[in-house]
């Protein structure tokens, strides 16, 4: 007997108001898994500005690391 077949079964021998609150259960569960799902993660690949170190002819990281530098510095 599958897992559905199985909660169909005990939910027919319960009262209409237990039906009613198993169903509330199974809308609260739902609702909260939905909540929890992490959100999609969009790729940057299409975004304008992703490459556009690479026109320039520098090292990004190189840039970056001397900026932070410069921060120390001061």
């Amino acid at each position: 007997m599958t897992l559905l077949l199985e909660i169909q079964k005990e939910l027919k021998n319960l009262p209409l108001e237990k039906q009613n609150e198993v169903l509330n259960f199974v809308l609260f569960l739902r609702q909260r898994t939905t909540d929890t799902q992490p959100p999609k993660q969009h790729s940057l690949k299409n975004h304008s500005a992703f490459g556009s170190w690479q026109a320039r002819g520098m090292d990004a990281v190189a840039y970056q690391q001397a900026l932070r530098a410069e921060w120390d510095e001061e």
